[in-house]
């Protein structure tokens, strides 16, 4: 026999591999128009990344250009936030802000974020320049 806790954890666990990949295909699309050469400085609107047809966001990603940097991120959950990190073999571009810094820290250095990426969401951070 099963218990209704254990179909609930299941389906909460595939809820949160949905909004993994969901995020990765965002981002690779918002790193693609990043490092195009033609990106432009400020939010970028999901309309110029190029997102395969059938793809609709399950979260709110936001992507935005400054400083010399790409910032792709949303709100996410710690499972969801784990598992996307996961999906990209636990690459340091890729993490969490806590505290206005993204955790996990490259060899104990800080990487400050912005303050209208707010605490708690998934951030991936690339250079540009």
């Amino acid at each position: 026999m099963m218990s209704w806790n254990l179909l609930e954890a299941r389906e909460e666990n595939r809820a949160a591999h949905a909004v993994a990949l969901n995020y990765a295909v965002y981002r690779q699309a918002a790193n693609r128009y990043a490092l195009s050469g033609n990106a432009t400085v400020g939010d970028i609107p999901m309309g110029q990344l190029a997102l395969p047809p059938a793809w609709r966001s399950l979260k709110e990603w936001k992507t935005r250009i400054e400083g010399g940097r790409c910032y792709v991120y949303g709100p996410s959950s710690q499972e969801e936030g784990a598992l996307i990190r996961d999906l990209f073999r636990g690459s340091y571009a890729i993490g969490r802000k806590d505290g206005g810094i993204m955790i996990p820290t490259v060899n104990g250095t800080r990487l400050d974020l912005p303050g209208w990426i707010a605490d708690g969401s998934v951030v991936s951070v690339i250079n540009i320049d």
